[in-house]
């Protein structure tokens, strides 16, 4: 029975974490990935909203590889 609560506690933990990312994601982190993904409707922030809180940390690895190329090309530039 402790083992079934630990695998919901896990459970609720990982949604926990996957909706506050969602919502931060779908705000800020969408357009860093993709260019497309600039200006797009509330209705189809929605419609990707289930699919953040589900796939996370593979965004969040996306997120985080975006943020450092960009990092990268820019202190490339300024040199």
């Amino acid at each position: 029975m402790k083992t079934i609560e630990f695998l919901v506690n896990l459970f609720y933990l990982y949604l926990f974490f996957g909706v506050v990312f969602a919502a931060m994601f779908l705000w800020r982190g969408a357009a860093k990935i993709d260019e497309a993904a600039r200006g797009i409707s509330w209705k189809t922030r929605a419609l990707l909203f289930p699919g953040s809180v589900a796939l996370w940390p593979v965004l969040w690895r996306k997120w985080l590889n975006a943020v450092r190329k960009m990092n990268t090309a820019t202190t490339n530039e300024t040199l």
